[in-house]
């Protein structure tokens, strides 16, 4: 069997995995292999995170993505208040650390309301996996994102090719999040 024959087996394999196809579905291939950039939808992050982390307390959680910032909505209902807790916070992108070591995307968390409690701000936190709090630091960890654990997870003869990426950019624009790519020899 040729290289051909197993880059194409390869190939055939990850079409058939739904995981790897919803991915390619969101995704503009031609923008990240010719321009090096991404785009991730504000209907994709509403459904792979937020949607999934509702349960009895966090009753409603909704994402909205704007020019320069992100602002999340949502209820919290606990069991000795008679209503659910209204809340929404914006935040900001704050920085980006893409290497071998760590792949995280820091967000500056901006004013909550209509109450700053710290109890309700780490519990909506902690219904998201790959999200932690540093301070006013809000911690995405790429490598614990479901989708993208997969794929860093990937090695060619023992090497991971994200040793081999970085994200050189990271923004917000109205309805998605884009950033640009580039490669680290």
């Amino acid at each position: 069997m040729g290289i051909i024959d197993k880059i194409k087996d390869r190939i055939q394999d990850r079409l058939n995995d739904p995981a790897f196809m919803g991915l390619v579905q969101e995704q503009s291939l031609k923008d990240l292999l010719l321009r090096r950039e991404f785009r991730i939808t504000q209907e994709y992050l509403q459904r792979e995170f937020l949607d999934k982390a509702l349960d009895d307390e966090l009753v409603e959680f909704k994402l909205v993505i704007e020019n320069g910032y992100c602002d999340v909505s949502g209820r919290l209902k606990k069991r000795l208040v008679p209503f659910a807790i209204p809340f929404s916070a914006s935040f900001t992108l704050e920085g980006i650390e893409f290497s071998a070591a760590r792949k995280c995307v820091f967000l500056r968390l901006g004013p909550v309301a209509p109450l700053d409690l710290d109890w309700l701000t780490r519990k909506v936190v902690q219904r998201i996996p790959s999200l932690s709090m540093m301070g006013e630091l809000l911690v995405c960890d790429l490598g614990k994102v479901p989708r993208l654990a997969e794929l860093f997870a990937h090695r060619v003869k023992g090497t991971s090719i994200w040793d081999h990426i970085t994200l050189k950019e990271l923004w917000f624009r109205q309805g998605e999040i884009g950033g640009r790519v580039g490669v680290v020899l």
